[in-house]
Parts: structure tokens; C-alpha cells; sequence
């Protein structure tokens, strides 16, 4: 077996392939479809990262290939749901910039041959989880108009919405220090 086909990169892999099964479902209005398979993709994000840690199935392919799924399924999802009304533009806006803005970085650092590594930061993770929470909220709320409450949704995608912000300012003072330290 290659060293990079570890269960974390199939993971990984299968998140990115779900991604656009998810925002067709999702166009189409079949919510209780994308529900469950929202659901194992968002287990599947936090199991991989557990699994490469815990047998030791770090990669270099992992390294990139997890980050990519995230953010291809978050610009699927995200637009999806502004595109059907069910989130506010500026809130999948903000969710698709934070991402943007972490590419953007990523791209200037290896151009500039400074830094090799960005690692995800506690705030990235943490407004991971919860633009996966929002996600589900959504696609709940869609399929099952009374579930949750109005007001379980709006706090979710408030926290959301703040924990994204935070993620994308305290990303671009982690750039921007890399790259002063790392500056010629």
C-alpha cells in the first residue's frame, strides 16, 4: 500500500467527493437526503485528524488534502444555503473570505518561499465546528421547518459568525508575524 494512502486521506478524499453530491441535494431542496450524509461528512472531518495523530498516518498529502476538503465543502454548503435563502449572504460571505484569506495567504508564503507550514490554529478548529453546527442547523431547519427554534438558530449562527471573525483576524496576525519573522 503507498504511504500516502492512509485512512485519513480516504477520508479526506470522500469529503471532498461528497461535496458536490451534498450541493446538488441541497439545490434540489432534498434536505432529509443531505442530512445524514452531512452528518458523516462532519464526523469524518474531526475522525481523520484523529486517526493520522493516534496511528501516526501523518502526511504531507494529509497536511494539504484536509484543509482542502473543508474549504470545498464549506464554499459548497455556504453557497447553497445563501442561494436558497436559508443564511443571510454577508454570513456565507464571511465564512467563504475567512477561507479565502487563509488561501491567499498560503499562496503569497509559498511564492515568496517564506513559510512551509501553516498550521490550523484552536480558532480555525474550533469555527470549523461550528460552521459544520451551522451547516446542520440549516439543512435541520430546511427539511423540518419547526426544528430547532428560531432562537437555537440564530444563537448558533451568531456564534458561528463570531467565531469565524475571530478565526480570520487572529489567521491574518499569525501570517503576518510568520512572514515578518521570516522576511529578509
Amino acid at each position: 500500500m503507498p504511504a500516502w494512502l492512509t485512512p485519513p486521506n480516504i477520508l479526506s478524499a470522500l469529503r471532498i467527493l461528497a461535496s458536490p453530491w451534498l450541493g446538488y441535494e441541497l439545490a434540489r431542496g432534498n434536505f432529509r437526503t443531505a442530512l445524514p450524509v452531512l452528518f458523516l461528512v462532519g464526523i469524518s472531518d474531526g475522525l481523520d485528524g484523529y486517526l493520522a495523530r493516534r496511528y501516526g498516518w501523518q502526511t504531507p498529502l494529509g497536511e494539504k488534502l484536509d484543509p482542502i476538503a473543508d474549504k470545498v465543502l464549506a464554499a459548497t454548503l455556504y453557497i447553497c444555503f445563501a442561494w436558497r435563502g436559508l443564511l443571510p449572504w454577508g454570513v456565507s460571505a464571511l465564512v467563504l473570505g475567512r477561507d479565502a484569506l487563509i488561501l491567499c495567504f498560503a499562496a503569497v508564503a509559498l511564492g515568496m518561499g517564506r513559510v512551509r507550514r501553516f498550521p490550523p490554529s484552536i480558532w480555525g478548529k474550533l469555527s470549523t465546528v461550528f460552521q459544520l453546527l451551522l451547516a446542520g442547523t440549516c439543512v435541520l431547519r430546511a427539511g423540518w421547518p419547526d426544528q430547532p427554534p428560531q432562537f437555537v438558530f440564530l444563537t448558533v449562527m451568531w456564534v458561528t459568525v463570531a467565531a469565524t471573525a475571530w478565526s480570520g483576524i487572529n489567521y491574518l496576525r499569525t501570517a503576518i508575524g510568520m512572514l515578518a519573522r521570516n522576511g529578509d
